[in-house]
């Protein structure tokens, strides 16, 4: 298994760990995210967009916020940073932002959509979260603004 893999499932790994034992992980916009806490730590508080940078932090995989693992960066920052690719194209620890312009919400697909299907994906959005949901769950909680991207985790699938 490469290193890109090995890092994305990783990264699955660690949003399984927070979503069976969620008990410490708290919901909350907060700034700057908590990036330099130890792995499988807890508690800890931060939002969806600080969720997926401190699982990215905890697998090895560079900041997807493009900003060194400074604590900086929101869903907005993952969309700028990161190429965005057809959901075909989408492997296990890609994201995806449901809302036009910065986004409203991230998640981490679980399983990529070369797979097909409905994928579940690890959310944090809510202090009852983080937790595991079906994309077509999440993407219903969007109805009103359907605009959906997919993001690849790993540019280039290189480290």
């Amino acid at each position: 298994m490469g290193k890109v893999m090995d890092c994305r499932n990783k990264m699955v790994e660690y949003a399984t760990w927070a979503t069976r034992t969620h008990w410490g992980i708290h919901y909350a916009e907060v700034r700057p995210i908590p990036v330099h806490i130890p792995v499988k730590h807890r508690p800890f508080t931060t939002d969806c967009s600080g969720f997926i940078t401190i699982l990215a932090k905890w697998a090895g995989v560079p900041d997807p916020n493009g900003r060194g693992y400074s604590g900086e960066g929101f869903t907005g920052t993952l969309l700028a940073h990161l190429p965005h690719i057809p959901f075909d194209r989408t492997w296990r620890g890609d994201l995806v932002v449901f809302g036009a312009g910065t986004g409203q919400h991230v998640v981490m697909l679980m399983t990529g959509g070369v797979h097909g299907g409905d994928p579940w994906v690890a959310s944090h959005g809510q202090e009852s979260d983080p937790s595991m949901y079906r994309l077509s769950t999440e993407k219903s909680y969007f109805a009103g603004d359907p605009t959906v991207r997919y993001m690849q985790v790993i540019p280039g699938n290189k480290l």
